[in-house]
Formats: structure tokens, sequence, C-alpha cells
């Protein structure tokens, strides 16, 4: 007896969700949905003013979480880019340590793609600046007499930027792709 009470009341709170989704996104005029829902609240309003509120408190706890996590991620980016920078001795140190990132960030970009979060394109956006800063500091400390290498890695990271768009439907790669290859070929055109 007591597990069709529950599966009522589990039905009914999922007619009461749905009612609400059509309010929110005004599907039916709204009085309609204030009525359908008293009709199948009976008297149990207050129950749902406060299941909205913590549903809100969640969202907001949530959202909090998001933009802490987003802030480190830059942070760790941009600690990072300057090191590569900045450090002239133990050069090896930062290389290794933005290539550990850059697939650490791609591996849970991966992941997060499958959730459909909006981090996995941060993610893939600060390996990208990652890699290109990684590319410059390669060229500044093995290659700096050879500047067709240096236009070979912008090239490569212009070709993967281009080839990660189209294949993963990324606008902005894609677009910041096809204008590095322009700018790159611009250069040698008018050089």
């Amino acid at each position: 007896m007591k597990r069709g009470l529950d599966m009522s009341l589990q039905r009914k709170q999922i007619i009461m969700n749905e009612i609400t989704f059509w309010k929110k996104n005004k599907l039916l005029p709204e009085h309609y949905c204030d009525f359908l829902l008293a009709l199948y609240a009976q008297g149990e309003n207050q129950a749902d003013e406060q299941t909205e509120n913590a549903s809100h408190a969640l969202l907001a706890k949530k959202r909090k979480y998001d933009l802490i996590l987003y802030t480190i991620v830059g942070l760790i980016t941009a600690v990072l880019l300057a090191s590569l920078f900045v450090v002239t001795t133990a050069v090896i140190i930062p290389i290794l340590a933005v290539a550990i990132v850059i697939f650490s960030f791609l591996f849970m970009a991966v992941k997060l793609v499958k959730n459909k979060s909006i981090m996995a394109p941060l993610l893939f956006v600060f390996s990208a600046l990652l890699l290109l800063g990684l590319s410059f500091k390669v060229w500044d400390v093995y290659f700096v007499d050879y500047p067709l290498v240096l236009i070979g890695l912008i090239l490569g990271n212009c070709l993967l930027w281009l080839i990660s768009g189209l294949l993963m439907k990324l606008v902005y790669f894609s677009i910041s792709g096809i204008l590095g290859l322009i700018l790159i070929i611009g250069y040698f055109v008018f050089n």
C-alpha cells in the first residue's frame, strides 16, 4: 500500500515539474499553469515553493563552484604561460609542466564533452594557448637561429586549430586557424 502511495506521489511530482517547465518556458499561459499546479498540489503549494527554493539554492551553489573552477583553470594557464617566458634557467621544467597540463586539460575536456559542459571548450582554448606558448618557447630555446622553424610551428598550430575546429564543430578554432594561415601566407607573399 505504501509503495502505491509513493508511486502516486512520484507521478504527481513529475506532472507538477512538467507544468512548472511549461510555465517557465511560456508553453502555456501562466494562469492555466497556475490552475493546473493548484489542482495537482491540492493545497501543498508551500512544499512546492520550498522545493523550488531548494533547487534555486543548488543552482546558485553550482554556478559558484563553476566560477571558482573556471578561475582556477584560467590562473593555472596564465601562470604557466608566464613561466614559459620568465624562466630562463632550467627551461625544461616549465616546458614539461606545460606539456603535462596540456594533456591533462585535453583529457578532461574529452571527458566533459559528453556532458556538454561549458568547461570543455574552455579547456580546449586554454590547451591551444598553452601549446602556442610552448611552441614559442621551444623555438626560443632550441631553434632561435632558424626563423623558418618558428613559421613552421605557427603553421602547425594554425592547422591544428583548423582541423580541431572542423572535427569538433568549434567555430572559433576554425576561424583562428584560417586567420592564422592567411597571415602566414600574407607574410610570405609580401616578403
